[in-house]
């Protein structure tokens, strides 16, 4: 709902029953460069193709889930679409053939067809085995959310390297392409001195960059600690007054939790010792 468990009231959950689909076909696209992934997204959105799934993976992901997963990315490749489509088995694979040929037009150097339940699940055991492999490149890593125009994709995506190179962090991106949702993981050791405040520096900057292309500091995992700071770029002062007095109206003890989504008139660069060791453990999601 949006309260990140600040305030959550139901009265009424509406519920739609669907048929399951006649058909689902798991495309795999394997691009030479980021930008050209990128590019097939917007253009994919663009035909009017809505797939219930377009994620994308990015070398260093690829590289941290291959050794183990085994799925057969080109070990040069520098980005992998996954898309998968669904409907009546004719609908499904017109649509299946009109992607693979935006991909094929953009540049994918692969493709690879999924149309029974195995073949689409051994297209998905890399994205699935991604963040968990992501330990092998790093001992910790910072997960981020934030979303963006699809059009905006291949600049924020180029700005998020940027960003990374000028702090010394590599980045493995995994995310929610179809949907502008980035998730960034940057790659950091916190048993190095000042490397868990270094990266949060660096993370205030990439959600700069998505607030700057029109986008917003969170996609789908909310505010929580770290972000709280930053709900000025995309709220006024009114606007953070009335939900913040909405919530006092409900909890006036501040019972729900306390502390999470509105700005606590710190500095954006001041978090507490307790934030800090959250995200070089888990990243900030453990507290969202």
């Amino acid at each position: 709902m949006g309260s990140e468990g600040t305030l959550g009231i139901v009265t009424k959950a509406i519920v739609r029953l669907l048929h399951r689909p006649e058909a689902t076909v798991t495309l795999l696209a394997i691009f030479d460069e980021v930008d050209q992934a990128s590019e097939a997204v917007s253009a994919i959105i663009a035909q009017g193709l809505v797939p219930v799934a377009l994620e994308m993976l990015d070398k260093a992901t690829m590289e941290a889930v291959e050794p183990f997963v085994h799925a057969g990315y080109p070990p040069d490749a520098g980005a992998a679409l996954l898309i998968e489509v669904e409907g009546l088995d004719e609908e499904a694979r017109e649509q299946a053939e009109t992607v693979r040929g935006i991909c094929q037009e953009l540049g994918a150097r692969e493709l690879r067809v999924g149309f029974s339940l195995e073949e689409r699940e051994r297209l998905w055991a890399g994205r699935k085995g991604a963040l968990g492999a992501l330990g092998r490149l790093a001992p910790s890593y910072y997960i981020l959310d934030g979303v963006v125009p699809r059009t905006k994709l291949p600049a924020v995506l180029r700005g998020v390297y940027d960003a990374c190179d000028k702090y010394g962090f590599r980045v493995a991106n995994v995310f929610h392409a179809g949907d502008g949702n980035l998730h960034p993981n940057v790659l950091f050791d916190e048993s190095v001195p000042g490397e868990a405040q270094r990266v949060l520096d660096c993370g205030e900057e990439i959600m700069r960059l998505c607030v700057d292309a029109g986008g917003s500091i969170t996609g789908e995992h909310g505010v929580g600690y770290e972000k709280r700071n930053y709900m000025s770029w995309i709220f006024s002062e009114d606007d953070l007054a009335v939900m913040a007095g909405l919530k006092q109206a409900f909890g006036s003890a501040d019972g729900f939790n306390p502390g999470k989504v509105f700005p606590s008139g710190k500095g954006c660069g001041e978090v507490s010792s307790r934030m800090r060791a959250a995200v070089a453990k888990v990243g900030p999601d453990a507290y969202v």
